[in-house]
């Protein structure tokens, strides 16, 4: 109940998880600080510009595939296994990139974990999504 009407169990657990349009919006928010922190290195030395891009690009890939994936099931085995492939490719990521490019670690593990804060940020109040119904 959600005080004056009844409303479905499911229509109201579909109002307290993230609504597709946040997906979106997370990944809005790594492209911007990935940019953002690449740029910003690119100040310091181009090589940790360059590996402030991969470390970005370590990050978004991955969950850019989760969130197209997601926004493709509801089924939670489905989900699950698509969080598991996510964490998996970005391991991958970051052994190629450490392995087979040998990038700067200041850059790229800067990058990796700032481009981590887009999922803080998309939860803040000022990125309130109205409810669709």
């Amino acid at each position: 109940m959600n005080g004056s009407a009844a409303i479905s169990i499911l229509r109201a657990a579909k109002r307290l998880i993230f609504a597709q349009h946040r997906h979106v919006l997370v990944i809005q928010l790594q492209v911007i600080i990935g940019s953002l922190s690449s740029l910003g290195f690119l100040g310091v030395d181009v090589e940790q510009s360059y590996a402030a891009l991969i470390g970005a690009l370590t990050i978004i890939l991955p969950s850019a595939y989760l969130a197209w994936s997601n926004s493709r099931t509801s089924n939670p085995l489905r989900i699950l296994a698509q969080g598991v492939v996510k964490t998996v490719t970005t391991c991958l990521l970051m052994v190629a990139s450490l392995v087979f490019l040998q990038v700067e670690p200041l850059g790229y593990f800067f990058s990796l974990v700032i481009v981590q804060v887009s999922y803080l940020l998309a939860l803040a109040p000022v990125f309130k999504l109205p409810h669709s119904d």
